[in-house]
């Protein structure tokens, strides 16, 4: 399971891949796995440059239990985008959110096999 994140490029009007990061097992603050590790997958405040020079950082929680998945993206201490939901089959690409940095570029993020 990997986030993807695309960018808007002005120019062209096309969208452009700007990275694909895998989602690991999470781990508590102890630095132990969850008692669930097997079913948790994410990625936790992972930051993201665009090519703007804006940094992203990314949260991600993914349930492989229930296909229950939670999107968090900060820029800086102010979060730009929460979303929480339920694929609807693991190799699907859903949720996609498309948002407006502060610096205004559009970005896309969605989550899939």
């Amino acid at each position: 399971m990997k986030l993807y994140l695309q960018y808007g490029e002005e120019l062209s009007g096309e969208w452009k891949s700007l990275c694909e990061i895998e989602l690991k097992p999470l781990l508590n603050v102890n630095q132990r796995p969850y008692p669930e590790a097997q079913n948790l997958l994410g990625i936790h405040l992972a930051p993201v440059r665009l090519p703007n020079g804006e940094v992203l950082n990314v949260d991600i929680t993914y349930s492989t239990e229930n296909r229950g998945i939670s999107i968090t993206i900060l820029s800086g201490d102010t979060t730009l985008i929460q979303v929480g939901g339920f694929k609807r089959q693991e190799t699907s690409y859903d949720p996609n959110v498309i948002f407006l940095t502060p610096n205004g570029i559009h970005v896309s993020a969605m989550v899939g096999a």
